[in-house]
C-alpha cells in the first residue's frame, strides 16, 4: 500500500523531471537563438556602446533613456527644448514593463546606447521564451515548441521594427494571449468560470489556482508591453469569448473573455490617467499626434505583405518578387512576412480545420488558430474592421498591420502540430533532421542577406559626433545653451532634405550639461520657434541671440540649394565637425552688440515676445486633428469653440488665421463670436480665408465659431458640418 508521503515524493521527483526537462529544451532554442542571433548581426564585430542604428524613433528611444539619466525619468528634461524644457507627459507610451526594465538598465548602465542594444538583443530570448511557452500551452511539444520559439524570434517584424520602435520589438506577449484564446476556445479553457461576487477569500482561492494565475499573468503581461498588443489581445480574447459562448453553448465563456478584455482595459486606461491628470492641468494637446483615416489605410495589413517574400531576400529572384510588389503597391511598414514556413502553417491551419469539420468533428487546435487568424486578419486589412473604427473616430491606432504577429503565432503553431507528428512517426536522428531543416529552412527564408549592420561606419559617425559635441562644450563652456537649425517640429516630423527625423536629439546623447533648442513638444510652449520661421538666417541668429542661446547649431543635411545662402548670411562657423556635416556659430558676441546698441531692457522685452507666444488650441466642439493631403484640419458640427492662449502679464496683439470650409456644397455663413464685434465670412466648400487682428488679453480668450451649414449625410457619426485647415498664429515683432 502507498503512502500519502510516498504519493507526495512521487509527484515532487515527476515535477522535477518535467522541469529539468523543460529548461533542457529552453537552454536548447536559447542557444539556437543566441547563434543565430550572433551570425545574423555579426556580433562579434558590435561595438556595444554604439548603438546598432543611430537614425529615425532608435533616435528617440536613447533621448528617453537619455531623459532618464538627467531627470530620473522618461518623460522631462531641462536640457531639450530649452527654454522651456521636454516634457512627454502629452505623447503616451503605453509599456511601463518595457519602460520600467529599460529604466533599469540605463541606469545600471549610464548609457543609452549601450540600453538600446542589450534591450533589443534581450528582446529576442524573451520573444523566443513566449513563443516556447505559448506553444506549451498548446500542447504542442517540446523540441517542437523550440521550432516555433526560434521561427516565431526570427521574423521579419522583429528585425525590420528593431531597435527603430525598441519597445515593439518585443512582442513576446502575443504568443501567450494567443494559447490563452485558443484554450479558452476548447475543451480545456484555462478559466472556465469567474467566482461571482463573494468574499475576499472566495476570490483568493480562485487566483491561487495555477490556471487561473497564469491566465491574469497572460493578461497582465498583454496589457503593459505596448499598447498595440494591449488592443490586438482584446480583441482576440473578445472574439474567442464570443464563439466558444456560441460553440459550447456556455455563456461564462464569454463572461470571461469580457472579464478579461475589461481587466486588460483598466490596466491600459490606468496608464492614461497622468497623461489625463498632466492635460487637466495645462489643457489638451490636439496637435502633438495626428491620426487619420489614411494612415489606417496605409499601414493596414495586406494579405501580399503576408505572403510575399521579405525585402532584400537571399536569393535575388524572390528579392526581385517582394521589389515589383512594392512598385505596385508601395505601402506600410513592410515587416509582416512570415515566409514559407508560415504559409505552410497558414494552409494546413485551413485544411485540417476544413477536414475535420468535413468528418463531423470539432474544429480543434486548428480551428480555433485559423478562426483567430481569420478574425484578426479581417480586422487589421485594408477596408476592414480598423478602418471601419477609424470612421467612428478611432484613430489613435494606426500601423493596423502590425497584428501579423498574431497571424504568424497561428500559422507557426501549425506548423509546430505538424512537426509533433512527423516525430511521431520518425525516430532519433531523422525526427532531428526534419526539425532542423524546417527551422533553417525558415530562419534563413524570413531575414535578408548578411552582413546586416555597417559597424565600422556606425561607430565612425558616432565617434565623430562625441567628439565635436565636446568641442563645442570647450568653445561655449558646459551651460551653454545651443539653438538648433533648421527649426524641426518634435515629435513625428518627416525627415527634412537628408535629416531623419529625430536627428537634432543625436547632440543631446553626447553632453551631460549644454541645452538645445530641440525636442520641445509642438503644440506647447516651444512652438515659439515657429515665430522665427521666414526670417533670415542673420535675423534668426540676433533673435535667438537675444533670447540667450549662447550657440548656433546647424546641420546642413537639413537643407538644399538654400544652405549657401543661409551660410553666407551667418559667415564663417566657430566650429565644424570633421564630416561636414554639423557647423557651431558662437552667438555671444552677436547678443553682446545687441545689448550695446538697443539696451538690455529691450532686448529682454523682444525676447519674452518671441518665446512666449499667443498660442491656438481646440475647444469644445471640435472632433479632433487630421492630416489629409499635407494640411492640418479639423472637423466641427454647428458650434465649436476656438482657445487662444496668452502666458504673460500682458496684452497681446496678434493675427489669427484659418481657412475654414463648409462640409455640404452651398452658400453658407460662419460667425466668429468673442471679439467686440461678430465677424461674419461665406463659407463653402472650396473654403474661405479667416484673418482677424486680436487683441489677447492675459490668460487668454475664447472664440465661438457658429455655422449655418447643414450636416454632411453620411455614413461618418460625427456631426459635421464645417472644418477649418491650417490655423496659425502669424509672427510680430514690437
Amino acid at each position: 500500500m502507498t503512502s500519502d508521503a510516498d504519493t507526495s515524493k512521487g509527484v515532487a521527483s515527476a515535477c522535477r523531471r518535467t522541469l529539468r526537462d523543460e529548461w533542457r529544451a529552453v537552454s536548447v532554442g536559447m542557444g539556437v537563438v543566441l547563434v543565430v542571433m550572433t551570425r545574423l548581426f555579426r556580433l562579434w564585430e558590435l561595438r556595444p556602446r554604439v548603438p546598432i542604428v543611430n537614425w529615425g524613433d532608435a533616435v528617440f528611444a536613447m533621448g528617453t533613456l537619455r531623459n532618464v539619466l538627467a531627470s530620473g525619468w522618461y518623460s522631462t528634461s531641462d536640457l531639450v527644448g530649452v527654454p522651456y524644457g521636454q516634457d512627454l507627459r502629452d505623447h503616451h507610451v503605453g509599456d511601463p514593463l518595457h519602460m520600467a526594465v529599460s529604466w533599469l538598465l540605463v541606469n545600471l548602465t549610464g548609457e543609452p546606447a549601450l540600453t538600446l542594444n542589450l534591450f533589443f538583443f534581450g528582446s529576442y530570448f524573451t520573444v523566443f521564451l513566449g513563443a516556447y511557452a505559448g506553444s506549451r500551452m498548446l500542447d504542442i511539444g517540446q523540441w517542437s515548441a523550440v521550432s516555433v520559439g526560434v521561427l516565431y524570434t526570427f521574423l521579419p517584424f522583429h528585425v525590420v521594427h528593431g531597435p527603430s520602435h525598441l519597445l515593439l520589438s518585443s512582442y513576446g506577449a502575443v504568443p501567450l494571449f494567443v494559447a490563452l484564446a485558443v484554450r479558452q476556445m476548447g475543451d480545456r479553457p484555462l478559466v472556465d468560470s469567474l467566482p461571482g461576487i463573494r468574499s475576499w477569500r472566495t476570490w483568493l482561492g480562485w487566483v491561487r489556482q495555477p490556471a487561473h494565475l497564469a491566465a491574469i499573468v497572460i493578461v497582465l503581461l498583454g496589457a503593459t508591453t505596448g499598447i498595440y498588443y494591449a488592443v490586438f489581445m482584446v480583441a482576440t480574447l473578445l472574439f474567442s469569448g464570443i464563439v466558444a459562448g456560441l460553440a459550447h453553448a456556455d455563456r461564462r465563456r464569454t463572461s470571461v473573455a469580457l472579464a478579461m478584455s475589461l481587466g486588460t482595459g483598466t490596466v491600459v486606461g490606468a496608464q492614461f490617467v497622468p497623461i489625463w491628470w498632466f492635460q487637466r492641468q495645462v489643457g489638451s494637446n490636439s496637435w502633438i499626434v495626428q491620426r487619420g483615416l489614411h494612415d489606417i489605410e496605409y499601414f493596414s495589413l495586406r494579405l501580399s505583405d503576408l505572403v510575399l517574400p521579405v525585402n532584400g531576400h537571399r536569393f535575388q529572384v524572390l528579392a526581385d518578387l517582394q521589389n515589383e510588389s512594392r512598385e505596385l503597391w508601395p505601402l506600410g511598414e513592410h515587416a509582416e512576412a512570415i515566409g514559407l514556413v508560415g504559409l505552410v502553417g497558414l494552409v494546413l491551419l485551413v485544411v485540417v480545420a476544413s477536414a475535420r469539420l468535413v468528418r463531423g468533428l470539432a474544429g480543434g487546435r486548428h480551428g480555433a488558430m485559423a478562426l483567430i487568424a481569420g478574425a484578426v486578419f479581417a480586422l487589421g486589412t485594408v477596408g476592414g474592421g480598423a478602418t471601419v473604427l477609424g470612421v467612428f473616430g478611432l484613430t489613435y491606432l494606426r500601423a493596423w498591420g502590425r497584428i501579423s504577429v498574431v497571424v504568424a503565432f497561428c500559422a507557426f503553431a501549425a506548423v509546430g502540430i505538424g512537426l509533433d507528428r512527423v516525430r511521431s512517426r520518425l525516430r532519433g536522428s531523422s525526427a532531428l533532421f526534419v526539425v532542423a531543416l524546417v527551422v533553417t529552412i525558415g530562419v534563413l527564408d524570413t531575414n535578408p542577406r548578411f552582413p546586416f549592420v555597417p559597424y565600422d561606419h556606425m561607430a565612425n559617425a558616432w565617434a565623430s559626433e562625441k567628439a565635436f559635441v565636446h568641442r563645442v562644450e570647450d568653445l561655449l563652456g558646459e551651460d551653454a545653451e545651443i539653438f538648433q537649425l533648421p527649426i524641426v517640429p518634435f515629435p513625428e516630423n518627416p525627415p527634412v532634405y537628408r535629416m531623419s527625423d529625430y536627428d537634432h536629439l543625436l547632440a543631446y546623447l553626447h553632453s551631460d550639461t549644454l541645452g538645445w533648442s530641440y525636442g520641445g513638444v509642438k503644440g506647447r510652449a516651444s512652438d515659439w520657434q515657429q515665430r522665427l520661421v521666414g526670417l533670415s538666417a542673420d535675423e534668426l541668429a540676433e533673435a535667438v541671440a537675444g533670447v540667450g542661446f549662447d550657440g548656433l547649431w546647424l546641420d546642413r543635411f537639413g537643407y538644399g540649394g538654400e544652405l549657401a545662402e543661409i551660410e553666407t548670411l551667418l559667415g564663417l562657423p566657430a566650429l565644424e565637425g570633421d564630416n561636414g556635416r554639423f557647423a557651431v556659430y558662437d552667438l555671444r558676441p552677436v547678443r553682446a552688440a545687441l545689448v550695446e546698441d538697443l539696451g538690455s531692457d529691450v532686448v529682454e522685452r523682444d525676447a519674452a515676445v518671441l518665446i512666449e507666444p499667443v498660442t491656438v488650441g481646440l475647444g469644445e466642439g471640435f472632433y479632433g486633428l487630421e492630416l489629409g493631403a499635407g494640411r492640418r484640419f479639423t472637423w466641427a458640427p454647428e458650434r465649436a469653440e476656438i482657445r487662444l492662449r496668452n502666458p504673460t502679464t500682458d496684452t497681446r496683439s496678434v493675427l489669427f488665421s484659418f481657412v475654414a470650409a463648409s462640409a455640404v456644397e452651398g452658400q453658407w455663413v460662419l460667425d466668429v463670436e468673442g471679439l467686440p464685434a461678430i465677424s461674419r465670412f461665406p463659407l463653402t466648400t472650396d473654403g474661405t480665408f479667416v484673418d482677424l487682428a486680436i487683441e489677447v488679453p492675459s490668460g487668454g480668450l475664447s472664440l465661438n465659431l457658429r455655422t449655418d451649414a447643414p450636416r454632411l449625410e453620411t455614413t461618418d457619426p460625427r456631426e459635421i458640418r464645417f472644418r477649418i485647415l491650417d490655423p496659425l498664429i502669424e509672427p510680430t515683432f514690437d
